[in-house]
């Protein structure tokens, strides 16, 4: 998506407005409420391009579909925000908002209608909460082979036969979690560690290779996004996305890097960490060890884009993620924040503001809790970058129908 344009010293003003977020301590919310609509809300831009966010609500218009046409479509969903979302009124908020999104004469007609027509539902920064942390994320463009030899040495995996999940009260504990691991003499063991995926070469030669790629940091990237494009040396593309995990926890190795003294936090982005691996690649297996969850892939054929948590394909400068168990699935929220400016050589050198409707569509190991959003901005190079280096505090309110 293209930045707005600003007069150079209007820019340095925005710039200088826009610091770096402190760390921040993870906080339980008990429950959401609705925030009162104005002053920071007017005027209630948006930053985006109209089609992307029609093509967004469209595409969770089509996953609320199937929830309300299923058992129970007012049922609150999980959550704190669940007491005011379900599947069926999240749905009708949509559908109103794409109304008045189109039927509106102008801005001020627009402003009007939704703040009689919606509540604002807000999380609880003015009772003391922690401030929200945006980050961002991206589809990568990787070089590969659906065959090993030369410079393609690093496999990708796709979900393998001895992986074993146990879901909801299938286990003996019963607690609605899913239990992740293999079967070992009778007994159900956690699935291999990236160690020892990646380092012994546990699943190396039983037929689970999904593509080859050249690069291991490049394989690491993927593995932290998601879903990704390879480009095969026919010229052809194969893209893969999500099939599963090995059931372990995640760990970001670029806070393992701050606490062993590699740089300070302010510095931590993606473009950091990977200079880091760069210039010290004797180094790279150890780190990438540090994160023990692993991830299998699936190839996806005529997909608009990468797919989310919820089955539909991600929309660039649009779709979230969050974490389902407290923000609603597919629902429509205002999100408040700054956003990277970049140099020629895809560098930050300051920030100016984001404003946008936004779409909850996707999850992630990282995202747990209030505190986290992040924010898909595509596919490639440019959107990596932008990726990379979107680390800000933010304010998020999710729209609902009155």
């Amino acid at each position: 998506m293209p930045l707005k344009q600003f007069p150079g010293f209007i820019l340095l003003l925005v710039i200088l407005s826009c610091v770096p977020p402190p760390s921040k301590e993870p906080f339980h919310m008990e429950e959401p409420f609705p925030a009162r609509l104005g002053g920071e809300f007017f005027p209630l831009t948006d930053d985006g391009d109209k089609q992307s966010l029609l093509t967004a609500v469209d595409k969770s218009l089509g996953f609320l579909e199937k929830k309300i046409t299923g058992e129970n479509p007012s049922r609150p969903l999980p959550g704190p925000f669940g007491n005011f979302f379900t599947p069926e009124r999240t749905y009708r908020t949509l559908k109103l908002f794409r109304e008045i999104y189109l039927s509106s004469a102008d801005q001020s007609e627009m402003e009007t209608r939704m703040s009689e027509k919606f509540s604002f539902i807000g999380r609880p920064e003015e009772n003391g909460g922690p401030p929200l942390l945006l980050t961002g994320y991206y589809e990568p463009v990787l070089e590969g082979s659906l065959e090993p030899g030369g410079e393609y040495r690093h496999p990708i995996y796709r979900l393998p036969d001895d992986l074993i999940e146990i879901r909801n009260g299938d286990s003996k504990n019963g607690n609605g979690k899913k239990n992740i691991g293999r079967v070992e003499n009778g007994e159900l063991v956690p699935y291999y560690s990236r160690e020892e995926i990646d380092s012994r070469g546990a699943l190396l030669g039983k037929g689970f290779e999904l593509a080859w790629l050249k690069d291991s940091w490049e394989r690491f990237v993927l593995h932290i996004q998601g879903s990704g494009q390879i480009r095969l040396p026919d010229g052809k593309i194969l893209r893969v996305g999500f099939a599963g995990s090995n059931g372990r926890p995640y760990r970001g190795i670029g806070q393992y890097l701050v606490q062993i003294g590699c740089f300070p936090e302010q510095d931590l982005s993606l473009r950091r960490v990977r200079d880091f691996i760069r210039e010290n690649p004797e180094k790279a297996e150890e780190v990438f060890n540090q994160n023990e969850r692993y991830i299998f892939f699936r190839s996806i054929e005529n997909a608009e884009g990468p797919y989310g948590s919820l089955g539909v394909s991600l929309t660039a400068g649009r779709s979230i993620a969050t974490d389902h168990n407290v923000y609603p699935a597919g629902a429509l929220a205002y999100l408040i924040a700054c956003q990277p400016v970049l140099n020629g050589g895809g560098k930050s050198i300051g920030k100016v503001p984001l404003r946008r409707f936004v779409l909850n569509q996707d999850t992630g190991a990282a995202m747990k809790g209030i505190c986290r959003v992040d924010f898909f901005w595509g596919t490639g190079e440019k959107a990596g970058l932008m990726a990379g280096e979107l680390r800000d505090e933010g304010k998020i309110y999710f729209l609902l129908a009155k």
